[in-house]
């Protein structure tokens, strides 16, 4: 059995799922009033034709650009299918139940689900009685009887084939209940010629148009990045605009150095700190600058004069982008000292708010 295909029957599986998404959108616009078709025979095209093109694009947009890693997913599935298939070797120690003899091997298949291969069965005749076995690939019985849907007990299952008619016959013998499924072999190739010839005819009809090209493509995910970007950076706009803490960091009064300095010296002085000055600052991601200053009232303690400092500082640079450190305000021998830090990018600015 070969689970392997070459890349373009793969090509040819994810390209008709994209062709049906889009016939399937176009037909959800044309209910809605937004006929595609009649869309793009016009020559100028309104809001509501724009808007049912651009849904479109993206909709061709999104596909290409799952094509590879869904491919590859598929390719990379039926490869391991095909190592266990080949690999799975038949056990030489299974007998029969009814006579005891030694069961011949009748053949292998994986037992599948919708996207993935569960296990290897392998079939298994008896030559005397003819009854048949079937055991997994790690050594186990796969047990083939159901279960009634009504009792739950096991129900007798038989077969029988009349030209391309296969009749399943299932009885429980514990309830009664019964049920036939007929499998028609001459009908099911019938539909998978009709499915096959309907595949053909969306793949020759409509990959142009709703497949786009690998040059199409990449300009499509250099177009989304784009507008990916653009759209984050209107949502942190808006989110800023309407945030109140961005509002009142915003309110702030975003002074530089030179106004600093003559802010808090005329305040100052005027509570009789005197002789302001500023070292050499320190420039990383903000401004930070080393202070001094000297306390000209004798009658204030050493406490209420670092105390009062710091609350006079963190009022003047309340409305600032400025602030007094963490570190506070250190004193010896009526000089009192501190650091000041200033901000400038809108997001630091609003953590000191």
């Amino acid at each position: 059995m070969d689970f392997v295909k070459d890349r373009q029957y793969y090509v040819d599986q994810y390209d008709v799922l994209t062709i049906e998404d889009c016939l399937q959108w176009i037909e959800i616009a044309r209910k809605s009033g937004r006929n595609v078709r009649e869309i793009q025979k016009m020559d100028k095209i309104g809001y509501v034709g724009a808007l049912a093109e651009i849904a479109l694009y993206f909709k061709k947009g999104e596909n290409y650009k799952q094509k590879e890693s869904t491919i590859k997913k598929w390719m990379d599935r039926d490869k391991l299918a095909q190592e266990k298939y080949d690999n799975a070797q038949p056990p030489d120690n299974i007998f029969c139940d009814q006579c005891n003899f030694a069961m011949g091997f009748e053949g292998k298949d994986l037992h599948s689900s919708w996207d993935e291969y569960l296990q290897m069965l392998l079939f298994f005749e008896c030559p005397n009685c003819h009854k048949r076995k079937v055991v997994c690939e790690n050594g186990e019985i796969y047990d083939t009887r159901i279960k009634c849907p009504k009792c739950t007990l096991l129900m007798e299952s038989t077969q029988t084939r009349k030209g391309e008619l296969l009749t399943t016959t299932e009885i429980c013998k514990s309830c009664g209940y019964k049920n036939i499924d007929v499998w028609d072999f001459e009908e099911d190739a019938k539909k998978s010629k009709l499915e096959e010839a309907r595949r053909k005819y969306l793949l020759d009809n409509f990959r142009k148009e709703f497949c786009l090209t690998p040059e199409e493509g990449q300009q499509y995910i250099r177009d989304r990045i784009t507008a990916d970007h653009y759209a984050k950076v209107v949502d942190e706009k808006t989110k800023k605009d309407t945030d109140p803490r961005y509002q009142k960091a915003r309110a702030l009064k975003k002074i530089k150095v030179f106004e600093m300095e003559k802010l808090l010296k005329e305040v100052l002085e005027k509570e009789k700190y005197i002789e302001l000055t500023f070292d050499r600052p320190e420039i990383t991601k903000d401004v930070v600058i080393p202070f001094s200053v000297q306390e000209s009232d004798s009658t204030r303690n050493d406490y209420d004069s670092q105390n009062d400092l710091k609350k006079l500082i963190k009022k003047t640079l309340e409305d600032t982008n400025w602030r007094l450190m963490s570190d506070g305000i250190s004193q010896r021998l009526g000089i009192l000292t501190g650091r000041v830090r200033g901000y400038e990018n809108e997001d630091d600015i609003i953590k000191i708010v």
